[in-house]
């Protein structure tokens, strides 16, 4: 796909997602909020006055929750995730004008961009993930603070961020020929396969962040960094597979 067809992807992704934002913009918060409020006022009671335990109030809380809730947030973070998504096309697209350019780089500085946008995004998104459903008032208010999650996701990628860079860069250290294809499968080769096993985990890491938190607070800043740290994997590993110079 050239340069116009990402541009245009880019553009429709965008519109599809401020779409669905002005959906959920228009669509209340629940289906009856004076019977939800209601709820929510007799679980203080039970939680402040007859002193029933924090437990027994967030599971109330959450069953008023699914009775009362409508698609309202759901629209909201798939508009999110459309309008991240045309964003990253519309990059792509700035950094990919000739549509015979192979998708796969031995750039260091787009290899060390879109890796490191990848883990920027990671890290928002989870933030994204604690914080939205608190501003959404999806938590009670007795609740643990953000605190814990915000820490732990802050461990993850003090971990996590030095591990991926290491992937997606070193094969610029050792290898000084141009790429393979991106999409380089097997041919018998068992460079080949090591490598891929290699590159398995990263692979199914990102693939996972791209489908199974796509949907949800967040998921707009995870699933960009899912395609992000996907494609630098792939990239690290045809470079790993780059064919010898004739």
């Amino acid at each position: 796909m050239g340069r116009g067809g990402l541009f245009i992807n880019a553009g429709l992704l965008v519109l599809i997602g401020a779409g669905l934002l002005a959906l959920a913009a228009a669509t209340p918060w629940h289906t009856d909020a004076n019977a939800y409020f209601t709820g929510l006022s007799a679980i203080r009671q039970r939680l402040y006055i007859d002193q029933i335990s924090f437990d027994a109030a967030s599971d109330a809380f959450h069953d008023l929750q699914r009775r009362y809730r409508t698609a309202k947030w759901l629209w909201a973070d798939y508009g999110y995730v459309a309008v991240a998504w045309g964003v990253l096309a519309g990059l792509t697209a700035l950094f990919r004008p000739d549509r015979a350019a192979p998708l796969s780089t031995r750039r260091w500085w787009v290899i060390l961009g879109a890796t490191s946008l990848g883990l920027v995004s990671l890290y928002v998104g989870l933030f994204a993930a604690t914080l939205q459903p608190m501003m959404r008032q999806q938590i009670p208010e007795w609740a643990d603070s953000a605190a814990i999650p915000i820490y732990a996701a802050t461990s993850m990628m003090v971990f996590l961020s030095p591990v991926v860079l290491v992937f997606a860069l070193a094969p610029l250290i050792f290898i000084r020929r141009p790429p393979a294809p991106l999409w380089t499968v097997g041919t018998g080769s068992g460079r080949v396969w090591v490598v891929s096993l290699i590159y398995l985990l990263p692979m199914a890491f990102s693939l996972v962040l791209i489908t199974a938190l796509a949907a949800g607070p967040g998921g707009w800043g995870i699933s960009v960094a899912g395609g992000l740290l996907a494609w630098a994997m792939l990239n690290a590993r045809a470079l790993w597979l780059a064919p010898p110079l004739p």
